[in-house]
C-alpha cells in the first residue's frame, strides 16, 4: 500500500462529502481493536474563572450592529478558550447595562453576589474621525480595573476600518488569557488549510484563529494541497505541473522547491529552521529524506524500507521524527531519531493511523485513527508509554489534527454537522467548538508556529 499516496487521497477526499475508506485486506480485527475496547474522551480539567461581558455601550448610537458584533465576538473568544465560565442573563438580578465604563461606576455587590470573579466592559466611541473601540477589565472582589497593557493589550484606540476591531478583540482575548493562566492566547494565529477554490480544485486558504472569513493564497486552478509552514512562508503540493510537486511561496513568489519524478510532500520544518523532512518516490518507493529548505538539496536521507515511510513530524526539540510507515501490516505512527536511527513503532492499535502531529510540550502525538466502521477519529498517544487517549467519538470524520503553539489547543477537521468537514478547536477540557460560529469549511489544517 502506497502510504503518501494514502495520504493525499484522503485530502482530495475530504472536500466531498465524506465516506468510510475501505479496510485493507487483513486489517478489520486490528481495527475492531479500537472499538471492542473503546478509548475513553479524556478531558483535562481547569479552574474556570466566572466572568460576565454585557453588551457594549454604544451611547451615541455609532453602530448598534457593530456594537453587538463586538461583544458577541469577545464573547465566543473565551467560550472557545475553555478557560472560562461566562456568565448569563439567566445568572443575573440586576440590569447588567446599568453600568459605566470606570470603576466608581460600577455596582462591584451586584457582580459579586451574582457569583461574578471578572467583569469585562466594552464600549465605542468618536474621537475625531475614527471609531474607537475599549476594553475595560474589573476585577469584581477586589474592587479594582486591572491593568492588562504589561499583556499584550495596548488600551483604546482608533481605526479607519471598524473590521480591525475583530483584530483588538483578538487582542484583548489573549491579554485576557494571558493574565488569568500564564498561557498566551491562540486568537488571531494564523491557520492554512484546504477547501474547493474558485475553478472547483482544492486550493489552499488562510484564517485567523477566532476569525470568520477565509483568504484565497493559491489559486492555480490546480490540485494544492497539504499545506504546512517553513517560518512565515507557506509550503504545499500541488499537481500544476502535473506531477506533485512542493511549492514554497504564494503567488508570484511561489516556487517549486522539489520537483523530483512522483511524490513531494509532507514537508515540515525542523524546529531550529535549518531543515525540512519530505517524502519522497523518487526511487519508486516512498522515503523520508531531509532537504535544504532554500535550495531544496537532498541533504540525507533518513529511511531505506520496502515499506511505505512518509508523513513527518518533528519533536519540538528537533532530536526525533514522528512518521506513517506499513512496514508492520498496516499503517501505524513510528518514531526515529533525527539522524533516521533508533526506529520504534508507537502505536498498535487500530489499522491505519495517519497525519502525526507532535506536541510542543513533546509528551504526545496527535494522530488520526480509523474506527472498524471505516469512520476517522483523532487520538492522542503518549510518546514514551504508548498510552493512547481518543478525543473524538460518534461525531462523523474527525481528521488532520494540528496544534496550537503553545500545546493547550488542538485544530482538527469534522464532519459533524454535515455540509462538509469544518475546522473545530479542542481545549484543554476537550471541549470541541467550531472554530467560527459561521463556519469555516476547510479540511488538513496547518496551525503556524
Amino acid at each position: 500500500m502506497n502510504r503518501s499516496v494514502l495520504t493525499l487521497g484522503t485530502a482530495l477526499a475530504l472536500l466531498a462529502p465524506m465516506s468510510p475508506l475501505g479496510a485493507q485486506e487483513g486489517e478489520e480485527d486490528l481495527r475492531g481493536i479500537i472499538l471492542d475496547d473503546p478509548l475513553t474522551m479524556v478531558p483535562r480539567p481547569t479552574s474556570r474563572s466566572a466572568i460576565a461581558v454585557p453588551d457594549t455601550i454604544d451611547a451615541d448610537g455609532l453602530d448598534p450592529e457593530l456594537a453587538s458584533t463586538i461583544s458577541q465576538g469577545l464573547r465566543h473568544d473565551l467560550e472557545l478558550s475553555g478557560y472560562f465560565h461566562l456568565l448569563g442573563p439567566a445568572n443575573l438580578f440586576f440590569d447588567q447595562h446599568a453600568d459605566g465604563m470606570t470603576e466608581s461606576t460600577i455596582n462591584f455587590e451586584n457582580w459579586f453576589n451574582a457569583g461574578t470573579e471578572f467583569l469585562v466592559k466594552t464600549s465605542i466611541d468618536r474621537e475625531g474621525d475614527p471609531l474607537r473601540l475599549e476594553f475595560r477589565l474589573f476585577d469584581i472582589d477586589g474592587e479594582s480595573e486591572i491593568d492588562l497593557s504589561g499583556f499584550g493589550y495596548s488600551g483604546a484606540r482608533g481605526v479607519a476600518n471598524p473590521v480591525r476591531f475583530a483584530d483588538q478583540t483578538h487582542d484583548f482575548a489573549n491579554a485576557l488569557i494571558q493574565y488569568t493562566t500564564g498561557f498566551p492566547g491562540p486568537f488571531g494565529g494564523q491557520v492554512a488549510c484546504v477547501a474547493p477554490g474558485p475553478s472547483g480544485s482544492p486550493e489552499v486558504y488562510g484564517v485567523t484563529v477566532g476569525g470568520t472569513e477565509m483568504t484565497l493564497l493559491t489559486d492555480t486552478g490546480a490540485v494544492n494541497v497539504l499545506p504546512s509552514w517553513s517560518g512565515n512562508e507557506l509550503l504545499y503540493t500541488s499537481y500544476y505541473t502535473g506531477n506533485p510537486d512542493l511549492i514554497a511561496g504564494t503567488g508570484r513568489d511561489a516556487r517549486i522547491l522539489s520537483g523530483r519524478p512522483g511524490i513531494n510532500s509532507g514537508a515540515a520544518l525542523s524546529p531550529d529552521g535549518s531543515t525540512l523532512a519530505l517524502t519522497l518516490s523518487q526511487d519508486g518507493n516512498t522515503e523520508i529524506y531531509l532537504i535544504d529548505p532554500s535550495s531544496g538539496d537532498i541533504l540525507s536521507r533518513l529511511t531505506d524500507h520496502p515499506a511505505e515511510d512518509g508523513d513527518p513530524a518533528w519533536s519540538p526539540d528537533g532530536s526525533q521524527i514522528a512518521f506513517v510507515s506499513d512496514r508492520s501490516g498496516s499503517p501505524q505512527i513510528h518514531v526515529m531519531n533525527a539522524d533516521g536511527s533508533g526506529e520504534r513503532r508507537v502505536t498498535s492499535q487500530g489499522g491505519l493511523n495517519t497525519t502525526p502531529d507532535w506536541s510542543p510540550d513533546g509528551r504526545r502525538i496527535a494522530f488520526t485513527g480509523q474506527n472498524a466502521q471505516g469512520r476517522l477519529d483523532i487520538y492522542v498517544v503518549g510518546v514514551e508509554d504508548s498510552t493512547v487517549e481518543r478525543l473524538t467519538e460518534d461525531q462523523g470524520n474527525n481528521e488532520a489534527p494540528s496544534w496550537s503553539p503553545d500545546g493547550q489547543f488542538l485544530l482538527f477537521s469534522s464532519t459533524r454537522h454535515g455540509g462538509g468537514p469544518q475546522l473545530y478547536l479542542a481545549n484543554q477540557e476537550n471541549e470541541q467548538l467550531p472554530l467560527s460560529a459561521e463556519g469555516i469549511y476547510c479540511t488538513n489544517p496547518a496551525w503556524r508556529r
